[in-house]
This record gives structure tokens, sequence and C-alpha cells, in this order.
């Protein structure tokens, strides 16, 4: 199976796609949900709220995945970065922003109104919002 180099790597999260976060139950069975989430070139960071079931999950085992993965039209190739998930409030509102706006391209007004609000809601609810962060143990990819 062909693998990506890391510069590929690189190039492929840098781009704005929704990420699966792949947690595991109490019971150890698999969890995914849709993340947006953004790649430095050593970490990934991705941010919830503190009272969403995925932080249990995580506090309870933190071991994680994430799979990023081409869109239907694409060529296919996918990145899964696996890894130990820390969990902290540092810098939550930069990265909430960054995040908002890498994935909320709006050229309709009322929607960038709408999206500009629960932004604003997300600040006012900081307190409350979590960063999420993969150091990756391993980088597994794919490209066809």
């Amino acid at each position: 199976m062909p693998a990506m180099s890391r510069s590929e790597v690189d190039e492929f999260l840098r781009k704005p796609r929704i990420g699966v976060l792949c947690t595991n139950e109490l019971d150890g069975s698999p969890n995914g949900v849709p993340v947006w989430f953004e790649w430095d070139g050593e970490r990934i960071r991705m941010f919830s709220s503190a009272s969403h079931k995925k932080i249990d999950r995580l506090e309870n085992d933190p071991r994680a995945s994430l799979l990023v993965a081409r869109e239907v039209g694409e060529p296919e190739a996918w990145v899964a970065v696996d890894g130990v998930v820390s969990i902290s409030q540092e810098g939550v509102v930069p990265l909430m922003e960054r995040l908002a706006g890498r994935y909320w391209v709006d050229e309709d007004p009322a929607l960038a109104r709408a999206h500009a609000e629960t932004v604003e809601s997300w600040r006012q609810a900081a307190a409350q919002l979590r960063v999420l962060t993969i150091a990756p143990d391993e980088i597994r990819s794919y490209s066809a």
C-alpha cells in the first residue's frame, strides 16, 4: 500500500478537511465523531465542549486516532494520526477562532452572521471548552 511522504502528509493535513476522531467507550468498543482539526506539523489540535461524551471517553482512555480522508471525486488518499490525547483549556479561544475561520467560508451574509454569533457564543462559554491535542505515536497514510 503506497504511503505518503512526510511532506505529502503535512500538505494533506493542512487543508481544511473533516476528520473522524475515534475514541474508546468504557467497554472498549470504538466511537467515531466528526471534528474540525488543525495540524501544525507536529500535533493535531481540536476543541470540544467539556461536557461532550468524548471528553469522558478520553479521560477514561486517552488513546485515540484521527482519520482524515479525501472527498468523493478526489483521488483516494487518507491519513490516520494515532496517539494519546491531552486535554487542556490553554489556547482554546484562539484555536476555536482559527478553526471557525478555516472551516466556515461564508459567501451568504445571513450564514456569515449566524456563524459569527456561534463563534461569539463559544467565546462567552470559553471556560466550558477544551483543547484536545494528539502528539502522534504513529502516522499512517495511503495515496493512490
